[in-house]
């Protein structure tokens, strides 16, 4: 049976591997480019980690999944965070467990909490507590392989100011999972082996501005140290994918998204804001500041005089601070009746324009839209400099059951150059990243590497989609691909005397990939059996 090793190099981008080629830096992916066949992978619109490995594990667009971000909005206005329910029951992994495959998936992003599988799972980054693993005792054998396993380094943290802390935290972090993986790839029994590995993400958000001599923060002190640093961690990724290939089994590297400079900020709230788009709820926000923020100057005042702090329990204080905080969450400051149009908080540099439902449900929806996009495509006058902005429109890019849960608008600038944020405090327009810790940025074409006995040597994929490489699985492990994904089998990689190259792909209902009713009482058995409640 053929076993396949999938590799997620979060963010990864041909921008930053291939000049480390050209310096025989990366040997391994060298040879694996030479061996194998590799190319661009495109992403979602937006390329977001979030829809995006969503999208690589069910082959399906954000359209038919209603996810188009980290951040999820609902039939209401409430945006709920991604987790694992919008993957179980529709992933790769779920698909080959109900065939009798082993499967293993590992720090997978936003896949908690972690299920049951026919093999063993691991979440990965957005996971909000320690039980992270499934089956659950796979957590204490993590920590003790790892000495204490870590999914995440929160670059964003102002303590990561301190560049050295980021490289120290962040290197642990790659060494901790990278002995784990290569631990459950000789221990634990799989045919199909996932692992997304994130700090490519993280290391390219947080230090880009060393690498890059144009950048707004690039800084000729300091940036030629840290831009080895940036070198070596890529390195030390190469020398982890060197390791895999000892295990002589299929190879795909891929990425969810590409990377790329991070120089400017647009506040697409304070924008629709100016237009007269979005109106906010004024009197009420300012009575709200003035009334919480006179208590606390009035409860301050009492704890320095009477010292009462000390005498109230911890939970009672922490109830009077939730109490007492003001609110920055940008949809609690909405008029949503009054205004034509809005943003929701999405995660940083999601462009998203809402038009308000009422518009929507009318006959004057498109005027309304077209006249947000002519706002936009002038939107040079607005900042005082030339700039370039692309507009997506949901229905002409998405599909499926749930493309109207998707924004009415789209918008990127300067090809993703510029962030989009969302904040009624800052500026309209700023020429700098959004911060010192956040100086690169997503793209939309990330990378693609396939390697095997199968697979051609050196040749060049072109066209290739991040919705295709689950299909091609499928196919390679002899499977049919279910005729609701939206991606296609890559026959051109394979050598054309091999035999996934000779078998045509075959379509199937989804019911195929269901569990029998036999086997879901067998299931149920087995969970009270393992509960002793049977």
């Amino acid at each position: 049976m053929e076993k396949i090793i999938v590799i997620g190099l979060d963010g990864a981008t041909w921008d930053v591997i291939m000049p480390l080629i050209q310096k025989n830096k990366l040997p391994t992916f060298k040879k694996l480019l030479e061996n194998g066949a590799y190319g661009s992978l495109e992403s979602t619109i937006p390329p977001v980690t979030g829809p995006s490995w969503l999208a690589f594990s069910t082959s399906k667009n954000p359209g038919r999944l209603g996810v188009y971000d980290f951040l999820i909005k609902g039939e209401d206005l409430r945006l709920k965070p991604l987790n694992s329910k919008y993957y179980r029951g529709h992933s790769v992994w779920d698909y080959l467990s109900n065939k009798g495959y082993k499967v293993g998936v590992v720090t997978f992003p936003a896949l908690y909490p972690p299920y049951e599988i026919n093999g063993f799972m691991v979440s990965g980054i957005f996971a909000l507590t320690e039980k992270i693993t499934y089956p659950e005792e796979l957590k204490e054998e993590i920590d003790k392989v790892s000495d204490g396993f870590e999914i995440v380094v929160n670059y964003e943290e102002p303590k990561y100011d301190d560049v050295e802390l980021f490289l120290k935290d962040l290197n642990r972090l790659a060494d901790k999972q990278f002995k784990v993986v290569l631990h459950l790839l000789k221990e634990k029994d799989w045919n199909l082996f996932f692992y997304v590995h994130s700090a490519t993400d993280f290391v390219q958000h947080r230090m880009w501005k060393y690498i890059d001599k144009n950048h707004p923060l690039y800084d000729e002190r300091i940036a030629p140290k840290y831009a080895k640093e940036f070198e070596k961690f890529f390195q030390k990724v190469d020398g982890f994918l060197d390791k895999l290939m000892s295990f002589n089994e299929n190879l795909f590297i891929i990425s969810d998204h590409g990377f790329g400079p991070q120089y400017q900020g647009f506040n697409l709230f304070k924008w629709l804001e100016t237009k007269g788009y979005i109106v906010r709820k004024l009197n009420r926000v300012r009575l709200e500041v003035e009334i919480k923020t006179k208590f606390r100057q009035a409860l301050a005042s009492i704890n320095r005089r009477f010292r009462i702090g000390k005498y109230l329990p911890n939970n009672l204080i922490l109830r009077i601070n939730e109490a007492l905080k003001i609110s920055t969450n940008i949809a609690s400051l909405i008029d949503y009746d009054r205004s034509v149009a809005y943003c929701l908080g999405h995660s940083i540099a999601f462009g998203a324009i809402y038009i308000n439902p009422n518009i929507k449900n009318s006959e004057n929806y498109e005027k309304i839209r077209k006249k947000i996009k002519d706002d936009l495509k002038n939107l040079s006058k607005d900042v005082g400099r030339p700039i370039k902005v692309t507009i997506y429109e949901p229905e002409n890019i998405y599909k499926g059951d749930k493309v109207k849960l998707a924004p009415d608008l789209i918008p990127s600038i300067n090809d993703y150059r510029c962030l989009i944020f969302e904040n009624f405090d800052k500026p309209l327009f700023e020429e700098k990243p959004y911060s010192n810790r956040y100086s690169g940025f997503h793209r939309l074409n990330g990378i693609i590497i396939a390697y095997g006995k199968d697979i051609k040597k050196g040749y060049k994929i072109e066209n290739a989609k991040i919705y295709d490489v689950t299909p091609t699985i499928l196919h390679l492990l002899g499977l049919p691909i279910h005729n609701e994904m939206d991606g296609r089998v890559l026959m051109e990689i394979f050598e054309s005397n091999s035999e996934p190259a000779k078998r045509k792909p075959a379509y199937v209902d989804p019911s195929y990939y269901e569990k029998t009713e036999e086997e879901k009482l067998k299931a149920k058995i087995k969970k009270l059996k393992q509960k002793g409640k049977i």
